[in-house]
């Protein structure tokens, strides 16, 4: 019987489509000049915050995420915090659920065929 958590199958489709749109705010936090921000990357903080409250709601010690206020201007400084913060919950998230990804995964078949090769 495994003591690793289990995540579903939708889960890991929706974390993965989660995690690109977070390296892309990555990406925009880096180039975009200062000043506000428009109105479609508010849309997809706001996008991204009901996502990660799908995903890290159930999880013990990761945070909630407030939505955006549409009205109120968003600058570069607030993007840099935001995306922070869903980066360190994604890692945290990953490294919780790490025997799923590809080189989790290879990681314990390695693991599994080195046990096989020592008990003989």
């Amino acid at each position: 019987m495994s003591t690793k958590p289990h995540l579903s199958q939708r889960a890991i489709v929706a974390y993965n489509r989660f995690s690109k749109d977070v390296a892309a705010l990555n990406y925009v936090r880096h180039v975009k000049p200062g000043g506000p921000l428009g109105s479609s990357t508010v849309a997809l903080c706001n996008r991204l915050v009901t996502l990660a409250n799908r995903l890290f709601g159930h999880e013990p010690g990761l945070q909630r995420f407030s939505r955006i206020d549409p009205v109120t201007p968003m600058t570069q400084s607030d993007l840099v915090l935001f995306t922070a913060r869903l980066t360190a919950a994604s890692t945290a998230f990953e490294e919780r659920y790490f025997h799923l990804t590809e080189s989790g995964i290879a990681s314990n078949r390695d693991n599994i065929f080195a046990l096989g090769k020592a008990s003989r």
